[in-house]
């Protein structure tokens, strides 16, 4: 009994020598520390992927940001441009063709009264520096001495009497250029004493001046009345 109680204990006390205890504990050991490596090395990924998700958060962040404010840039050159068009449109000039065609009108009878008077700067005084005249059956006129020239004819032929009637006044939009056609009643006495009477119609073009006053620009008439027969061929 006691024999076999000593081989029992010496048996036990046989596995927990001195050595065996120490490669336990350095078994031990060498587990504690690679847990503790996979430990760190775990934690070392989770904070990699975590910075890189700031990392994420931060550009998505900033893009947005960028991104709002080229919109809000946009908008407002956008809005700035918009106002710059609406300041720099031209707006319409008042509508004045009422009162303008008024005016014309009562020209065109004051220069007919005026031609009562036979005084040649009262007529011209209708007309521009470049006014046009187109007489019947002649050349054209231009120039203030031809058409002084021309008026003065006119005025000085013997028996004279003149005067015309607006029928229709138009006035341009704009309200600078307006045109008048009437009919005229022309009466003189012809060489030999003997009264011709004429009757016809006359297209003018008038132009606003820079002091409001309108003036003609083109005068022209044509007799209603057949042309006179020409002479017979001298045989």
């Amino acid at each position: 009994m006691n024999n076999s109680a000593g081989k029992l204990w010496t048996s036990d006390r046989a596995d927990h020598t001195p050595d065996t205890l120490v490669r336990q504990d350095d078994t031990a050991v060498k587990d504690t520390r690679d847990a503790g490596v996979q430990l760190c090395y775990s934690h070392a990924d989770r904070h990699s992927r975590w910075q890189k998700e700031v990392c994420m958060a931060r550009v998505q962040s900033r893009t947005a940001i960028l991104a709002a404010a080229m919109c809000l840039c946009v908008s407002c050159v956008l809005v700035v441009l918009g106002c710059n068009s609406a300041q720099q449109a031209p707006s319409a000039p008042p509508d004045t063709r009422a009162a303008d065609e008024a005016a014309v009108r009562k020209a065109d009878t004051d220069w007919s009264t005026a031609a009562q008077s036979k005084q040649v700067d009262g007529w011209v005084a209708f007309y521009t520096d470049d006014t046009v005249m187109l007489p019947p059956n002649d050349k054209l006129t231009s120039g203030k001495d031809d058409i002084r020239k021309a008026v003065t004819g006119l005025l000085t032929m013997p028996g004279l009497s003149l005067h015309w009637q607006p029928t229709r006044v138009e006035v341009a939009r704009s309200g600078d250029l307006a045109y008048s056609y009437g009919a005229y009643e022309l009466t003189y006495n012809h060489a030999k004493g003997k009264p011709i009477n004429d009757r016809g119609k006359y297209t003018e073009v008038w132009k606003k001046q820079s002091d409001g006053a309108w003036k003609c620009v083109l005068d022209m008439w044509s007799s209603d009345l057949p042309a006179a027969p020409l002479p017979a061929p001298k045989s």
